[in-house]
């Protein structure tokens, strides 16, 4: 018989059961096309169930189309069942063939040159906390979680019900107030609260530049070394890269005017290159932004890791140089001030590009988190902000003193540590042997190091970036010591 003969002997919901059951014999062909079901009434006393529950069984096979009924015809299975993939996967299990069947998507430009940006991409698991020396993370375990807990209990009251509806496009009046108010006092940049659009991240504001900025085909210029996903954005936007390289000074402004003097986008980190962690010299800016003025580019300046820095104040920022409103786009996150899963970061824009950007983030993307934007607002408001990364200003100096120690300590001859001036990471140089080689050997003795090949496009002598800042003194002490040994 091609319908169900007994109850199921497990406990399971019946309804459901007997629907797949039903699905599963029109699938197989067990109950043909147009063939007609019984009664819900006899099916009902056939498997000894409530009628109720074979009538609403019918009921979501007449639904999703697998079923028809009509008065004086009874119910019968459709001539042509609603999915035939799903019928052609069930044939096969049938007949003992496991594979499913699989449409191939059509292969785009876009898709072609996501492929070329990231021929390497490997989703990883999350680990449950980070090993020395794993770069370009803060501390999250010294961030004021009970702090912020609180912030965000008082925006879920009654009276502010309003932060969960949407918002401007681009972002909360109260953030972006405070962002305009922030960057006045510590980086030196004049913007209005209107100059300042909120998105979920940096690169999500690169992708928006490159796609409003920068035809395709168009040329821009991009550090050599430099962050390797500002390098697949560019690429997959289909823009022609030209590496500009990176010394002691910075980018190398003058190669760059010589090897693509019309270029219409520019992607530099002046106050911390990364990952070299020079500044951009005054002399360069100057000229930077002369030429960017005079053929119509524009400058986005990352302003990577520029809080914390250890020997001075932070250096003003390229936007805050005179002459700088029309031609540079200042980026800022705040996933290393705050913690990664935050997803708050900001453009400061000329104020001619304010609308269209505008549009843009309302099209792609509404706005980000609400909530989350009226909490960091608070944080701002109640001088919670500038507390927080004075404080892990010091933490960080400390801990970067600890690294400098400890490989004066057991690295000498192996690996060469620069002065830490500054951020959350430092580019150190291999001294002898193969840089895959001792990455291998130093991920047995469990420790994380990121080899710094892989930041250039030009070849390079062998080093790692080796991060400091979340990790205690004692743990910096102890990676570097299984660093020594995994070497020697």
């Amino acid at each position: 018989m091609a319908l169900p003969c007994d109850r199921p002997a497990a406990v399971v919901n019946l309804q459901q059961w007997l629907y797949l059951e039903l699905r599963e014999a029109m699938l197989c062909g067990r109950l043909s096309a147009g063939s007609k079901l019984p009664g819900s009434r006899s099916l009902a006393a056939h498997l000894g169930l409530a009628r109720g529950t074979v009538q609403a069984a019918y009921q979501q096979l007449l639904s999703e189309g697998y079923v028809v009924s009509q008065t004086g015809s009874g119910t019968r299975v459709c001539v042509e069942l609603p999915d035939a993939k799903l019928r052609a996967f069930s044939q096969q299990r049938r007949d003992g063939v496991q594979v499913p069947v699989r449409r191939t998507p059509p292969v785009t430009d876009w898709m072609e040159r996501l492929k070329a940006a990231t021929p390497e991409f490997v989703r990883r698991e999350v680990a449950p906390g980070l090993r020395p020396f794993f770069p370009m993370r803060g501390d999250v375990h010294s961030f004021p979680i009970d702090l912020w807990r609180k912030l965000h209990i008082q925006q879920m009251r009654s009276s502010k019900v309003q932060t969960l509806l949407d918002y401007d496009p681009a972002g909360l009046p109260s953030l972006r107030g405070a962002i305009a108010e922030y960057l006045g006092s510590a980086r030196g940049v004049r913007v209005s609260a209107d100059q300042i659009v909120v998105l979920s991240s940096v690169q999500q504001g690169i992708d928006l530049c490159l796609r409003l900025l920068a035809r395709p085909g168009g040329t821009v210029w991009m550090e050599d070394p430099g962050y390797p996903m500002v390098r697949q954005l560019m690429t997959v936007a289909g823009c022609k890269v030209v590496d500009v390289p990176v010394d002691q000074q910075g980018m190398r402004v003058e190669q760059g005017i010589q090897a693509a003097p019309q270029a219409e986008l520019v992607y530099v980190t002046p106050s911390r290159q990364m990952p070299t962690g020079h500044e951009l010299s005054p002399a360069r800016r100057l000229a930077l932004l002369r030429w960017a003025s005079a053929c119509g580019a524009y400058v986005i300046e990352d302003d990577y890791d520029s809080e914390f820095r250890f020997i001075a104040k932070p250096i003003p920022a390229l936007r805050a140089m005179a002459g700088t409103d029309d031609s540079v786009i200042l980026a800022g996150t705040f996933s290393k001030l705050l913690f990664p899963s935050a997803r708050l970061a900001y453009l400061a824009l000329p104020p001619h590009l304010v609308d269209m950007f505008t549009r843009a983030v309302a099209l792609t993307s509404r706005h980000p988190n609400s909530l989350s934007q009226a909490v960091l607002a608070a944080f701002f408001d109640h001088g919670h902000f500038e507390r927080h990364v004075r404080r892990m200003r010091k933490l960080y100096s400390l801990r970067a003193e600890a690294l400098s120690c400890a490989a004066q300590q057991y690295w000498q001859g192996l690996i060469e540590v620069p002065e830490i001036r500054a951020g959350l990471d430092i580019a150190c140089s291999l001294l002898g042997g193969s840089e895959s080689e001792a990455c291998r050997r130093i991920e047995e003795a469990n420790v994380d190091v990121m080899p710094l090949a892989r930041f250039y496009q030009a070849p390079v002598s062998t080093g790692f970036l080796l991060g400091f800042a979340p990790y205690e003194e004692r743990s910096i002490f102890d990676a570097a010591l299984a660093v020594r040994n995994a070497l020697a």
